[in-house]
């Protein structure tokens, strides 16, 4: 009688494979054998239970065959049957499974008879395999789709050539193939030219035969096997280049886990990762594997332990980024294990990805910057300061644009598909750039740049390594600008809100913010800045205050429909992705658009945004020219600043009557059905001008946030140890305003909006170097909004995925 147990689906996918052809769904697993047991914290357990890399033999099967396109398993069980059954059951990973536990009484007879009970039902295509072999992913891949490729109505077995590599060949079976078929096979005989590797195929209706067969005799595999091979012939497939295992005793167990981690070595690994580091982390790999350590445990601790290496490096002192060098190095070597115990266990996910190029990029980013600071704190010259800034701004750039790449791609966040971008368009260009690209390709690797800073941090030449990476980052810069701009212009459907801001303009922002930094004294700036202490969390708060008014904005634009909360939510998350990336503040707008549509559909959710986004446009210029023509009324000022402020701000007037009408017009609406049936998301799109009465209402809103700004102005005057009056928040409303938008294109002003406010503080009579702190407070602010808002998305997207997973396991129940 079979005993059916589902067992709770494992929601960690590392990615999507290639799965096996859908025609092959079915796998038979024995597991009936009456052989050796060990013991296991004092409990004898049967053989396929042991724990090889960290997973117990069959559980390593199911999961195997599951990665290769298995659907539906069924395991015949012998003696240990419940206690088989009672151990699975209690593993995680496999609850949710198609897994149906069968007994076998007869088991003794011979594995003929456990292959006949699990077959037998079967009548559709399947694999055979022993629970106590170990089988690389791609081997079984390969082995279904020859199986299928040709005269897919015979079985087959999967047969290694390489006789010279296999362990312990007096045990292994022998086959002799003629012309592709079973001539002769065992363990005894002496001619042979391939290796039975204890995978099996048959075909469609194989099942009720071979249960007959057994019925009639054939106790055995093999006898079943040789049965076929005299009635109809039974193909052999040589797998080549991929690894296997039979686990019969203590040193199969140990060649088995050698294997495995010699196939967690990847082809793209630099070569100090081949050489040293791979040598190092894979036994690191095994051992953790024995424990209940998430790969995401990994990248975490290897982070900050990165973190505490460029603390020792930014000191400044010999010994310390020595020391910091070595931890830089260790980092380095750890950091590998993350992705092998992944492999290893078959725990990798797309957050696991993410999260792992994510630290790395911050991680050496961090380091190398430290570098660079050291060099500073050591006594030298003051431009290793300024060079460190704009190292690290390039560092966010290039792991920006990677970042949008890869998600535009539809991959996971990961560095490996950015590179394969770039050595293939550098493998086929002839351009000189290119050709200087190709031959660094090597030594750019994150292994190699980590040994090597390393050697340089020992002999005390950490100064020579900071130079190589800063370098090496303006190369890096250009290329992956050039690439993923000619990228962008073959892609006929790329949205425009979706095109990253030219490299030259963020560039440009950087540069005029180390500029700033120069000019002032450096060590008044950050002495300033670290008394402000706990006091800058209220200049943070005053951010709440238009972020409610914009909502308001969104929530009048959308008639309501949409829970309050729910704007807010869309509102904080999509702000801070304009912040974070270089968009020229619309990196959000697509997203929030998606949000939108879930409520109120894609074609009223992208109108609305469209709509929202031209009024927000709309008052900023209007808001410019009240806070231009107050500025010039209420504060003493030469000609000079004060007749360019006048026709800017009459300029911005006649805009904004201009504005109006656009927005009140139908162009919004045709520009968002153009760019939908551009992209073939709608056929049809309904035209829908906005009411004169909605956009009043969402002006007065977004007229109100802007006005709210001052609060933050006031909040950061008063910190600094000022009592500033209307004047004193006009001016510098008016210059942030002007800066905003008359560079625009420059993602979130960087370094424009610094110089604007130290421009008003000049004009005001206060100083620039106040205006300089002025200005990197409310940097300040941009940036704890923008990760809390990230951090709010991550959040709810966790939460409603393990409610999915409760929903799904109360399903299944």
């Amino acid at each position: 009688m079979e005993q059916t147990t589902k067992l709770v689906e494992n929601a960690n996918v590392l990615e999507k494979r290639t799965v096996s052809p859908p025609n092959v769904k079915h796998a038979v697993i024995l597991a009936a054998g009456n052989g050796q047991r060990f013991r296991e914290k004092g409990v004898e357990l049967p053989k396929v239970l042991l724990k090889v890399g960290g997973m117990r033999l069959l559980e390593r099967t199911i999961l195997t065959l599951k990665e290769a396109g298995i659907e539906h398993f069924r395991i015949v069980t012998g003696a240990y049957g419940d206690q088989i059954a009672e151990t699975l059951g209690k593993i995680n990973r496999l609850k949710g499974l198609d897994v149906a536990f069968v007994p076998c009484p007869d088991f003794n007879l011979g594995n003929g008879m456990s292959l006949a009970a699990g077959a037998g039902p079967v009548d559709q295509p399947f694999l055979l395999t022993m629970a106590d072999h170990v089988f690389s992913i791609n081997m079984i891949k390969e082995f279904v789709h020859k199986s299928l490729d040709q005269e897919a109505d015979l079985p087959a077995l999967a047969c290694d050539p390489d006789i010279d590599g296999v362990f312990d060949l007096d045990d292994a079976t022998k086959v002799e193939s003629r012309h592709g078929r079973i001539h002769n096979i065992g363990k005894q005989i002496k001619k042979y030219n391939l290796i039975d590797t204890g995978l099996f195929y048959f075909p469609k209706g194989t099942g009720p035969i071979i249960q007959e067969k057994a019925r009639q005799g054939a106790h055995s595999v093999s006898e079943i096997v040789g049965q076929f091979i005299e009635e109809q012939g039974f193909r052999t497939i040589s797998i080549e280049n991929n690894f296997w295992q039979d686990v019969d005793n203590p040193s199969m167990r140990k060649e088995a886990e050698r294997r495995l981690l010699k196939s967690l070595i990847k082809p793209t690994d630099g070569w100090v990762s081949k050489k040293i580091n791979r040598h190092v982390s894979t036994r690191v790999s095994l051992f953790l594997s024995r424990f209940n350590v998430t790969p995401n445990m990994v990248t975490t601790f290897v982070f900050f332990f990165t973190l505490y290496g460029a603390y020792l490096a930014a000191s400044g002192e010999y010994l310390k980024i020595a020391l910091g060098g070595l931890i830089f190095q260790i980092a380095s070597i750890l950091d590998g294990c993350d992705g092998e115990l992944a492999r290893l266990k078959m725990l990798g996910s797309r957050f696991g990805a993410w999260y792992d190029t994510l630290t790395d990029n911050a991680r050496y980013i961090l380091f190398f910057g430290s570098l660079g600071y050291g060099a500073y704190q050591a006594g030298g010259p003051d431009f290793y300061f300024y060079a460190s800034i704009i190292f690290l701004f390039l560092g966010f750039y290039v792991a920006t644009r990677m970042a949008i790449f890869t998600w535009n791609n539809g991959g996971a966040l990961t560095n490996l598909v950015v590179t394969k971008t770039v050595d293939d368009k550098a493998a086929k260009s002839s351009n000189w750039w290119d050709k200087i690209v190709k031959s660094l390709r090597g030594i750019d690797k994150q292994d190699v740049s980590a040994f090597i800073a390393f050697i340089l941090c020992v002999v005390g030449l950490s100064k020579v390594m900071f130079w190589l990476v800063f370098i090496g980052s303006f190369i890096v810069s250009i290329t992956i600008t050039r690439t993923f701009a000619k990228a962008s212009r073959k892609k006929k459907r790329q949205l425009t809100l979706k095109k990253p801001a030219p490299f030259v303009f963020y560039f440009f922002g950087a540069l005029l913010l180390c500029y700033l930094i120069y000019k002032m004294d450096v060590t008044t700036v950050m002495t300033s800045l670290t008394e402000v202490g706990g006091w800058v969390f209220l200049v943070f708060a005053t951010a709440i205050f238009w972020i409610l008014a914009n909502t308001m904005s969104l929530a009048n634009l959308t008639n309501y429909k949409i829970p309050f909360l729910d704007l807010l939510y869309i509102q904080i998350t999509g702000d801070a992705y304009n912040d974070i990336i270089p968009l020229a503040g619309l990196g959000g707008e697509p997203y929030k658009i998606k949000q939108l549509s879930n409520f109120v559909g894609l074609e009223e959710g992208s109108r609305t945004i469209v709509h929202n986004r031209l009024i927000h446009s709309l008052t900023g210029i209007l808001f410019t020219s009240i806070t231009g023509f107050g500025a010039v009324a209420l504060v003493s000022m030469t000609d000079q600043w004060r007749i360019p402020i006048l026709i800017a701000s009459s300029v911005f007037a006649i805009v904004t009557v201009g504005m109006i009408w656009l927005t009140l017009s139908s162009v919004p609406n045709k520009l968002s059905g153009f760019v939908l049936k551009k992209l073939k998301f709608i056929d049809e799109f309904r035209n829908e001008s906005l009411s004169p009465k909605r956009f009043a209402i969402s002006f007065f809103w977004k007229l109100s946030a802007r006005a709210l700004n001052l609060l933050e102005i006031y909040a950061i005057f008063v910190v600094l140890g000022y009592s500033p009056d209307l004047s004193y928040l006009v001016m510098v409303s008016a210059m942030l305003s002007l800066s905003a938008t008359l560079f625009f294109i420059v993602p979130q002003g960087i370094g424009v909006s610094e110089a604007s406010v130290s421009t008003a503080f000049v004009l005001l009579g206060l100083g620039a170097q106040v205006g300089l702190i002025f200005g990197l407070l409310r940097r300040a602010r941009i940036v704890f909004w923008a990760l809390l808002g990230i951090a709010i998305q991550l959040t709810v997207v966790l939460i409603r995925k393990l409610m999915a997973r409760k929903v799904q396991r109360e399903m299944v129940k």
